[in-house]
């Protein structure tokens, strides 16, 4: 267990956590990674909840994005879904509209996830802003679902910097209903390479607060 906790210490800054996804399709031939990780408050050993996760983009043409989204802690992965997501209507009309399907599978049970996303560009004190709705359903072995939402706003403060404030909502298919609320700041490190800081906290249905800490990453 110790070895674990240790490893997944070394590992956080490379894992990886959803951030920028949603009904904006990548470009063609694009790649999009976010690498982070997140830490909670204690277990019942005493040690501290580590969670990770990898996501990735591809811009496979204009409308079609594909994508993989892993997760899980240093005991075992409970999330693994490859997707595709369909951007639906004209790209340069404002609201953005796209469906999604994914498979894999999710707390070790076949699932198949279906998917919608809404997003916004805005400008607010001459700074560019998005707002996205994305929505999730995790139908797992053909007999439970999972439901998840996030509403996101980000926005561009200077070149180099983002802010991001993430309202998080699902009813697991085992546990209580849930909301937390996710602000983090985001710094371009170099073109193609930001690292977003963050933390995580419940508003209803249990659960530490948590800081989270990624990589993300264009090429």
């Amino acid at each position: 267990m110790m070895r674990c906790s240790i490893l997944a210490l070394m590992l956080l800054p490379w894992m990886v956590a959803m951030v920028e996804a949603g009904a904006w399709p990548r470009d063609k031939g694009q790649v999009f990674m976010v690498l982070s990780g997140q830490i909670e408050g204690r277990d019942d050993s005493g040690l501290y909840q580590q969670h990770g996760a990898l996501y990735a983009e591809y811009g496979a043409t204009e409308h079609l994005t594909l994508g993989l989204d892993l997760g899980g802690d240093t005991l075992r992965m409970t999330k693994a879904i490859a997707f595709m997501r369909w951007q639906l209507g004209p790209p340069d009309r404002p609201l953005k509209f796209a469906v999604e399907l994914g498979v894999g599978q999710v707390e070790e049970e076949n699932a198949l996830r279906p998917g919608l996303s809404l997003g916004r560009g805005f400008v607010l004190w001459d700074r560019a802003g998005w707002l996205t709705l994305d929505g999730r359903a995790a139908l797992l072995g053909g007999r439970d679902v999972a439901l998840e939402s996030d509403l996101t706003l980000g926005l561009s403060t200077s070149q180099n910097t983002k802010v991001i404030l993430q309202i998080q909502t699902g009813r697991p298919e085992a546990g209580d209903p849930y909301t937390r609320i996710a602000p983090s700041f985001v710094y371009q490190t170099r073109p193609g390479q930001q690292i977003e800081l963050g933390i995580i906290t419940s508003v209803s249905g249990g659960g530490d607060t948590g800081l989270k800490i990624g990589l993300w990453r264009t090429f």
